[in-house]
């Protein structure tokens, strides 16, 4: 069983062949509610990512526990952030999942809410970015050079996505209730509109998991590292 310090992150990052067809072995290690969510996907290459992130993520967390990809269980908060339910793990495990494009992302820590996005760097409308940000965020946006927003955009929002991800409300939250960096090499959480004092509590980290790709890491925590597994490049196969 592999253990982790207290003050490091894991990432563990890999590639999604989506031009392959979904394995047995990929639907076996799933559970009976994981097959189902991803049954429900009409696209097939959806339905694909799904399973393989959610496969990716099982095998991940085995490393860390006494229990097998497959017999691993979990539960969900009110807000629908999963945790594990075993409790024979000899050390308690937090964990989060991002997928996107072919992209499979899992953080782990040894026990502290953490939050992990990545998302793939495509085009994206004035209006849509407008409808995620805080009000100064978008004037941020809007005084970029037109090459840079796509990218700035998607930095931005992985961001704030991985900290309400970190706090396990997700969506559920006001992503304009509060402000990130837009700085491409220096993540932090700006302000939290309510508190003035919420931003000094939080660490964030930028992430290049690959070309075309980028993503964030948050904490309601400070003073810890991100240590990186495995890369896309070296993880075509799931760990054993």
């Amino acid at each position: 069983m592999m253990p982790i310090p207290s003050s490091q992150v894991h990432l563990w990052c890999c590639h999604i062949d989506l031009g392959k067809t979904e394995t047995q072995e990929r639907r076996w290690v799933l559970s009976d509610d994981e097959r189902a969510r991803a049954d429900r996907f009409h696209d097939a290459k959806a339905r694909l990512a799904f399973a393989a992130a959610h496969s990716w993520l099982r095998h991940v967390l085995a490393l860390y526990t006494l229990a097998s990809a497959s017999q691993l269980r979990f539960v969900e908060t009110m807000f629908g952030k999963p945790m594990l339910a075993n409790r024979h793990e000899r050390q308690p495990i937090a964990f989060n999942l991002s997928h996107s494009g072919e992209l499979a992302i899992v953080a782990v820590t040894a026990g502290m809410p953490v939050g992990v996005d990545i998302e793939r760097i495509r085009p994206v409308s004035a209006e849509v970015a407008a409808g995620c940000l805080a009000p100064g965020e978008i004037a941020g946006l809007a005084a970029l050079a037109p090459a840079l927003r796509n990218e700035c955009f998607f930095r931005c929002w992985t961001r704030k996505e991985a900290c309400l991800k970190a706090i396990g409300i997700g969506l559920n939250a006001t992503p304009s209730s509060f402000e990130v960096s837009l700085d491409p090499f220096v993540a932090r959480l700006v302000a939290v509109h309510s508190d003035p004092t919420e931003a000094d509590r939080w660490q964030l980290a930028d992430l290049r998991p690959a070309p075309g790709y980028c993503g964030a890491l948050a904490a309601r925590h400070r003073d810890w590292s991100v240590i990186w597994m495995a890369r896309p490049a070296l993880a075509s196969r799931a760990p054993r």
